[in-house]
């Protein structure tokens, strides 16, 4: 938002430079992002207002904290009251009144069109809104000083001497203030007269009731309309304006009249004419919450010793109620703030105007004790250490879901992956990015009916896709090697109720394929395996098996499927060439290698004890086998046959790894080549070379007589 310097000073007498002021606003919670001075002298001020403070979207607003900061008094402008008509001829009607809780109405006569003073159209300018006459002007005026959107119809524009706020029951047309024809769907609030539409509430006014330069009679619109449904409508018709930016964020419904009643003083000094008739219909009354605020606990939270005193005066300046109760604060806040619901808010609110820089930084103290772990205990310590505490530690106490998932972040750090945290909407264009067969479950997404965006409007039941938009991210920054994962919720339509939620991991790895000092021999499909196998057994999860994968959009040969106590819990592999090829990336010789897992059953059973086990004192001897088999031949089938045959203490085997797989010269078409690597070693004695060589023959001998394979030349 734009604000001018010297309009500030009209509502507080200070002296600072606006290089100060900036520095106020900012340390107070409204960022400063630029400034700019104008020839005229006058500096204009950029603010970055957050979606919580809309008022701070006004020039009093901005005002407020300055004085609050500063402890001056806020100058606000002096308002002419004209009472409420009891007999008005012009009536509102407001029939949604969940949508429309408050709309006042000024009847305006005699009224003349002409260019507004010179100083608004400053004004206006400062603030990037084109001047166009006075009326106009004048509405835009007061929107700016108070933040209150306001509309000005011409009063014999309008038929049947009276106004309806409902949202409509079916499409129906209008022609905006732009000169656009459109068309609105059911459910979008309207303003209209006793024929039909004359404006978008809290969008845009109609074409048909606009003032002009014949009119004489005006109706000044001044209302609150429910922010949903002003966010719902600027995003159907693709319009954004200075009010409907106000409307999302939550107008001042305490301030509707008042900013009508300046509107109407600014028209009758600068247009003439006279009120005749108000109109002031408010239905949906607002209540303000009553917050208890401990003045131990402002001190305690912000780590400052604050007087009483002090914060009852910065919270009166902010414009709060505060009612003193024996040792506590009773706060009721202004209508325009909204936001302000809990004592933590209330703490916020003395924190920023009191100065983020002079609350010193101290590093907190922390009684030290005999650590056993973090427990929570029944005593009188401080949770910290043997659990003889009365506060709740970090520890015993700390499920073992969140203690895997910690250790699983750990894990794929150590291992060279950096997280990636996405939205959990996506489109249904993933599905077939990735060759999702019709009936498969990853097609059973939930429907938002409020999308960010339009075609992103259902929420994810896979990871996998939003780390290859994340790659292709880097790929075209430059990035030639991306390691990176992600944890977090799918949700599946079940049908009814509310959806299935499970917790996913993705891992993905990408090489650019260009040449380079130094390769890895190894496929991109063993490194990624060997990366999640000792991941896995961090988590103490030792009952999964891999098996051949069905995934289209995975390599095949070079991908498997995960399974944990004979349930398939997730795949991993290359990306097939045809899904590499979708994904339109632009270098030589691409590899993605992919993991996605569910972690329901890995992270659910509880942690076992860490046992311990003695290093083996004796040497082991290794040998390697290489074999040519069919290529339809899982090698994990083969890892099977030594580990559920072989695997014995007196077989002396103590491991069996899988390092090479191989398709080319010399290895006929339908024939693959693996190679394994197999320990030997006994705990008891040192193993005798000649005991090894026979052991492996008749091991190997045994393979071959299993797979009908057979020894690679």
């Amino acid at each position: 938002m734009l604000i001018s310097y010297n309009w500030l000073k009209e509502y507080i007498d200070f002296d600072q430079s606006p290089e100060a002021i900036a520095d106020i606003l900012t340390m107070s919670g409204l960022e400063v992002e630029s400034r700019n001075q104008l020839p005229d002298g006058d500096v204009i001020l950029g603010l970055n207002v957050t979606p919580n403070r809309a008022d701070a979207l006004s020039v009093i607003g901005v005002a407020r904290d300055i004085s609050a900061v500063l402890k001056k008094k806020l100058i606000i402008p002096e308002i002419r009251n004209f009472e409420n008509t009891a007999d008005a001829k012009f009536k509102v009607e407001i029939i949604d009144k969940h949508l429309c809780h408050r709309y006042c109405g000024i009847v305006i006569n005699g009224v003349k069109l002409a260019p507004s003073p010179d100083w608004m159209q400053k004004r206006l300018n400062s603030s990037g809104i084109r001047p166009i006459n006075n009326i106009v002007d004048i509405t835009n005026y007061v929107l700016m000083e108070f933040g209150q959107p306001l509309h000005a119809f011409d009063l014999e524009k309008l038929k049947g001497d009276k106004i309806i706020v409902r949202a409509a029951d079916k499409p129906e047309a209008i022609q905006t203030l732009d000169g656009a024809e459109r068309t609105v769907p059911a459910g979008t609030l309207l303003i209209c007269d006793a024929e039909g539409p004359i404006a978008l509430a809290g969008v845009m006014g109609g074409e048909g009731s606009a003032v002009a330069d014949t009119t004489t009679d005006i109706l000044i619109e001044s209302a609150w309309f429910e922010p949903a449904s002003i966010r719902v409508t600027s995003k159907q018709t693709a319009l954004r304006s200075e009010s409907s930016f106000r409307f999302e964020r939550q107008t001042d419904i305490g301030g509707v009249k008042k900013a009508a009643l300046r509107a109407a003083s600014l028209v009758i000094e600068h247009c003439g004419g006279c009120v005749s008739e108000v109109i002031d219909n408010y239905p949906n009354r607002y209540t303000a919450p009553r917050i208890t605020l401990s003045h131990e606990k402002v001190q305690s939270f912000l780590g400052v010793q604050i007087s009483e005193d002090e914060i009852e005066g910065i919270l009166k300046h902010l414009d709060f109620k505060v009612e003193r109760q024996d040792n506590v604060f009773i706060i009721t806040p202004p209508s325009f703030r909204r936001d302000i619901e809990l004592e933590a808010d209330l703490i916020e609110e003395v924190a920023r105007i009191y100065g983020y820089n002079n609350i010193p930084s101290v590093m907190p103290e922390l009684a030290l004790s005999i650590n056993k772990g973090f427990g929570a205990g029944s005593g009188s310590g401080s949770g910290y250490g043997d659990g003889s505490g009365s506060g709740a530690g970090v520890g015993d106490n700390v499920s073992d879901k969140h203690k895997k998932l910690t250790e699983l972040r750990h894990s794929l750090r150590y291992a060279g992956f950096t997280e990636t945290i996405n939205y959990s909407f996506t489109t249904k264009d993933d599905f077939e990015l990735l060759d999702i067969p019709v009936s498969d479950e990853r097609r059973n997404a939930v429907t938002v009916k409020n999308p960010l965006q339009k075609d992103y409007d259902i929420l994810r039941t896979f990871l996998l896709p939003s780390l290859l938009k994340n790659l292709k991210y880097n790929i075209s920054f430059g990035a030639k090697e991306v390691s990176i994962y992600e944890i977090s919720t799918v949700f599946f339509d079940v049908g009814k109720g509310f959806p299935k939620e499970r917790l996913k991991l993705a891992v993905l790895s990408y090489s650019s394929g260009e040449k380079k000092l130094y390769t890895d021999p190894a496929s991109h499909f063993y490194r990624i395996k060997g990366q999640l196998e000792p991941i896995l057994s961090s988590l103490r999860c030792v009952n999964y098996e891999f098996r051949q994968s069905n995934e289209d959009f995975l390599e095949n040969g070079q991908s498997a499927d995960i399974f944990v106590d004979d349930d398939k819990v997730g795949c991993l592999g290359l990306l097939a060439s045809e899904t590499v090829a979708r994904l339109d990336i632009k270098t030589g010789k691409p590899e993605i290698a992919v993991i996605e897992i569910y972690l329901d059953e890995i992270i659910s059973p509880p942690l076992e004890p860490l046992g311990y086990k003695p290093f083996l004192k004796y040497p082991s001897i290794e040998r390697d086998l290489a074999i040519v088999v069919d290529e339809g031949r899982p090698y994990g089938d083969i890892v099977d046959f030594v580990k559920n045959e072989l695997f014995d203490p007196e077989r002396l085997i103590e491991s069996v790894e899988i390092f090479d797989h191989y398709k080319g010269k010399n290895i006929p078409d339908d024939k693959k080549s693996l190679a394994f690597h197999i320990v030997y070693r006994a705990r008891e004695r040192t193993l005798i070379e000649s005991e090894i060589d026979t052991l492996h023959a008749e091991i190997v001998k045994y393979i071959i007589s299993k797979t009908g394979g057979a020894l690679r030349a």
